[in-house]
């Protein structure tokens, strides 16, 4: 279902002269772009599966961790952009537009009053320069901001593009950054996972070599399990976050391993003999259970045959439901939050 904020940023984006910097993330999930293929755009996104798609339909295209240093002061004529569900993202794009637009050009955001567009759009008319009201369409806003005179103080972003020690971990600390989800703290669910990992390297005979990291978040999964296996890690992320988080981390831990951009693990071709992920269920602003769906058969085409899959979700997505057609699926435990779900996949017989 095409978000219908970022519906609004269509017309703008069509109707304008000149160059033109769209910021998309997640909330670009299956948005038209007809039309836009010849239009003066450049597309900037933190999703790589977004990065594939657009530049597949022949619009100039950027993946990054919404990196625009690269970019000239005052080289785009307008910037558009659909509010992230996270404030130092929000923050972030919103002080780099100002100094990629010219004096007079506008910044226009759109998003849902609960996603804090009127906040965002007042704290930005504050920084620009231009306090321009939000105007209501159907169920959702657009804001049209102008670059004019201001000496406010930028916003304050968390310092977006620093990488930085933060998550404990042992006696050190994991690297992450503010773009990806949980990006400071461990989060439960793979809490849960890394503690039946011991138990789940058991099951196999011989150990598993090769070991797949599905959606890798800074990979915290990835470094408890270097601990306990020598093993070829190959971790993989959409986010662009996730992804530079995960790979200084690999290099700080001396992970024996590559840390891959993809959607899925769409890109991979390899077999793995074990998997391990913690899925994340929300496209955008809600919930979505064909993304764990997604997750599932990936698993399932890079999983070798006889190999183990170890899942963690929340209680409530029916992930066994999803994998019984492809995998032997067993229930391990489950606490009041999450399950653990074991996915086999049997080895063809013998005609």
């Amino acid at each position: 279902m095409t978000d219908p904020a970022f519906q609004l940023l269509l017309d703008p984006l069509r109707q304008a002269v000149g160059r033109q910097l769209l910021v998309t993330d997640e909330n670009l999930h299956d948005a038209p772009l007809d039309g836009l293929q010849n239009r003066n755009i450049l597309l900037i996104t933190n999703r790589y599966d977004l990065f594939e798609s657009s530049r597949a339909q022949g619009i100039d295209s950027e993946f990054s961790d919404f990196d625009f240093n690269h970019l000239a002061d005052g080289s785009f004529n307008q910037v558009l952009y659909r509010v992230s569900k996270e404030k130092p993202i929000v923050h972030h794009v919103i002080n780099q537009a100002r100094r990629l637009l010219p004096p007079g050009g506008p910044l226009i955001m759109a998003g849902a009053k609960s996603d804090g567009i009127k906040t965002y759009a007042e704290k930005a008319g504050h920084y620009f320069g231009d306090r321009a009201r939000p105007e209501k369409l159907t169920t959702t806003y657009r804001v049209r901001i102008r670059h004019l005179t201001s000496t406010e103080p930028a916003l304050d972003d968390q310092q977006y593009g620093l990488l930085r020690p933060c998550v404990p971990w042992r006696d050190k600390r994991l690297f992450s950054k503010p773009g990806q989800f949980g990006w400071n703290k461990v989060d439960q669910g793979s809490a849960y996972l890394a503690t039946h990992l011991k138990n789940f390297f058991r099951r196999f005979d011989p150990l598993p070599t090769s070991i797949l990291d599905l959606g890798c978040g800074y990979g915290y999964l990835s470094a408890m399990a270097a601990e306990l296996i020598d093993a070829e890690i190959t971790a993989t992320d959409n986010n662009a976050a996730a992804v530079a988080s995960c790979q200084r981390n690999f290099m700080e831990q001396r992970i024996k391993g590559t840390v891959v951009a993809s959607n899925c693990g769409d890109s991979l071709t390899q077999y793995f003999d074990a998997v391990i992920c913690n899925p994340p269920f929300h496209q955008g602003f809600s919930t979505d259970h064909a993304l764990t769906r997604r997750f599932v058969s990936s698993c399932h085409r890079l999983l070798r045959s006889g190999g183990h899959a170890l899942f963690v979700v929340n209680r409530f997505v029916p992930l066994e439901r999803f994998a019984e057609t492809d995998f032997d699926v067993q229930k391990l435990d489950e606490n009041r939050s999450f399950k653990l779900v074991l996915l086999t996949k049997s080895t063809p017989r013998r005609q």
